[in-house]
């Protein structure tokens, strides 16, 4: 088996929030403005948040630091009910930054309608979905613009790597986890390292027309909005276009019962969309529940039939065997202290997943559960 390939905040160079300071008044550009008809395109930067006060200003300040021109940035702060300190903070970040910042409401509180009530105030020729979890790379506005232009795609998006704020083993070895081949089955957007389409980016920059033509994102969908965005967009004709040199960090859930529940939920969503449109569940999706599945269905049978105990002692042999393995080659590089840790939540993942995904199919597809959801729950 190939080593298991893992990225860091490191090789993102981007800073923690531990080493960010306070952001600095950006220099007033040398050089005249552009005439209008080589003007950089103006890129609205959307930030559904709710209860987001830990990370809002890293957040922020990463934006801050981008080496896209500041006045052709807007960041559109989508407040979703917030019962902290977050709309405060973005507020007083507003107030010493060149950038523009302006503060929406959100009464539902919930990220769907977060995104389209900043996508249709956005005023700029480019809107990205991000999310006040996260953190982007200096160059990341830059680099969004540069491919846009450079493919003539619809939409790009680039390479989200895990991380966590507190230096503590679990926490860090979720992400691991997350960032690595076996955890999240190869997705693109998380492991991939050459550049070309795809149908579905994290934190995407798309043409604001794309909106005119597909619709807004889906208000019923408590999770997968962005997904089932990208799906209908792409399937419609829309080119998505993925470079690894479009960077972000993602801080991940640093407990296992959290981890537990993001995956779960996921999985249920997912099952929501079966028959919306050809490409809404993919191979990689269907893995973990039909192992689920098959580890249950063995499991019934075992006190049973031998020939299920034996083929349940080789089911779940094999797994733990290929999740031993993954979680030894990352802790070679990352410390051995953290195998137990990447494996449990290997486990963790996968059975969340599992369950979430053939809980979600007897709900939404065969008790047609689905026709009575109005809207997506508050987050």
């Amino acid at each position: 088996m190939s080593k298991e390939q893992t990225m860091t905040q490191e090789q993102l160079d981007i800073s923690s929030p531990q080493e960010t300071g306070k952001p600095q008044k950006a220099a007033m550009p040398a050089e005249p403005a552009l005439p209008e008809e080589t003007a950089l395109p103006m890129v609205s930067i959307v930030v559904p948040v709710r209860n987001e006060e830990e990370y809002i200003e890293s957040c922020l300040d990463s934006i801050h630091n981008q080496t896209y021109d500041h006045g052709r940035i807007e960041v559109l702060v989508v407040n979703g009910c917030s019962e902290d300190a977050t709309e405060r903070l973005a507020i007083e970040f507003s107030h010493k930054t060149d950038l523009t910042i302006r503060i929406l409401q959100n009464p539902a509180g919930n990220t769907p309608c977060g995104l389209n009530t900043g996508s249709r105030n956005a005023r700029g020729d480019i809107v990205v979905f991000f999310n006040g979890h996260a953190t982007m790379a200096p160059d990341f506005v830059e680099k969004n613009v540069q491919y846009l232009q450079d493919t003539s795609a619809d939409a790009v998006g680039g390479l989200v790597v895990s991380t966590c704020k507190v230096n503590k083993i679990v926490p860090k070895s979720i992400g691991y986890a997350l960032n690595s081949l076996f955890g999240l089955g190869g997705v693109t957007a998380r492991t991939g390292t050459k550049a070309g389409y795809i149908s579905n980016p994290s934190f995407g920059a798309y043409r604001r027309e794309l909106f005119d033509r597909f619709g807004y994102i889906d208000e019923r969908l408590t999770r997968n909005q962005d997904y089932e965005f990208n799906q209908r967009i792409s399937s419609s004709g829309a080119a998505i276009f993925f470079s690894p040199e479009i960077k972000s960090l993602y801080y991940n859930r640093p407990t296992y019962s959290s981890l537990w529940r993001e995956y779960y939920k996921a999985a249920k969503w997912r099952a929501f969309m079966i028959g919306r449109f050809a490409r809404a569940v993919m191979k990689r999706h269907l893995v973990p529940p039909m192992f689920v599945l098959s580890v249950l269905a063995l499991g019934a049978l075992s006190p049973f039939e031998s020939w299920a105990m034996w083929a349940l002692i080789g089911v779940l042999g094999l797994y733990l065997m290929t999740a031993l393995v993954s979680a030894v080659s990352i802790g070679r590089s990352k410390g051995l202290k953290h195998v137990p840790s990447i494996l449990l939540s290997y486990i963790i993942i996968h059975f969340a997943f599992g369950l979430g995904f053939l809980f979600g199919v007897l709900y939404f597809v065969i008790f047609r559960r689905g026709k009575y959801i109005l809207g997506a729950e508050a987050q």
